[in-house]
């Protein structure tokens, strides 16, 4: 082997060893939860910030079955979503959090809390179209069908005929009437669902407009 070949064959050794204790270095700095979910490319909350604490509790708490069984754990005045003191609430939500970003990344933790983490720490949605995105809902692409199938609810939705007929100004005949026009009820439907995309979480009206998203829209 000349001078050349070799100085070449010492230096690609070297970079070898170098990347390979570098992508080792860079495995052993992801100990814990947190680690596993900052490199997702998610955002953690920091500690304190009121403002964000608040705004993903108020994300959390209308499709995160378990929140308020985690955090009645921290605070026992924290029982049900209808009770709820929202600056206890945050104050726990942001305690929960400090304990489970710390958690190692061990098999049981990574099954118990990272997704919980993902959803509950991480900077959050701000809008319900935000929030389905971030939960991976979509919108029905069969605007006739879900009509047919939620126009009999009204007596558990009694706001659904006259939401869609704010949309559509035209439409004289009961949803319920046998004779109601179920093209334009569906076109309404949408237009309804749609236009709800933008409500900010936490404003006025916010749980009450996601719960009927979710029912009449996915």
């Amino acid at each position: 082997m000349n001078p050349k070949s070799a100085l070449l064959t010492t230096l690609g050794a070297s970079a070898g060893v170098a990347g390979a204790c570098g992508g080792g270095y860079l495995l052993m700095k992801e100990k814990t939860i947190g680690d596993r979910v900052s490199k997702s490319g998610l955002i953690l909350i920091k500690s304190g910030n009121s403002k964000a604490w608040k705004l993903a509790f108020q994300h959390s708490k209308l499709s995160d079955t378990s929140l308020i069984e985690d955090l009645t754990k921290l605070d026992s005045s924290i029982k049900s979503n209808s009770t709820i003191n929202l600056e206890k609430a945050q104050e726990a939500l942001d305690k929960w959090c400090r304990d489970a970003i710390n958690k190692e990344l061990s098999e049981s933790n990574i099954s118990n809390y990272l997704q919980k983490v993902k959803s509950r720490c991480t900077t959050p949605p701000t809008s319900i179209g935000e929030k389905l995105n971030r939960e991976g809902k979509a919108f029905t692409s069969h605007w006739g069908n879900k009509f047919a199938a939620i126009k009999g609810t009204t007596s558990t939705d009694n706001q659904l005929e006259s939401d869609l007929k704010s949309q559509d100004t035209s439409i004289q005949v009961g949803i319920s009437d046998s004779n109601s026009p179920a093209d334009k009820y569906s076109s309404a439907l949408q237009k309804w669902c749609e236009s709800q995309l933008t409500t900010k979480i936490g404003g006025d009206n916010y749980e009450d407009i996601y719960t009927k998203v979710s029912s009449r829209c996915i």
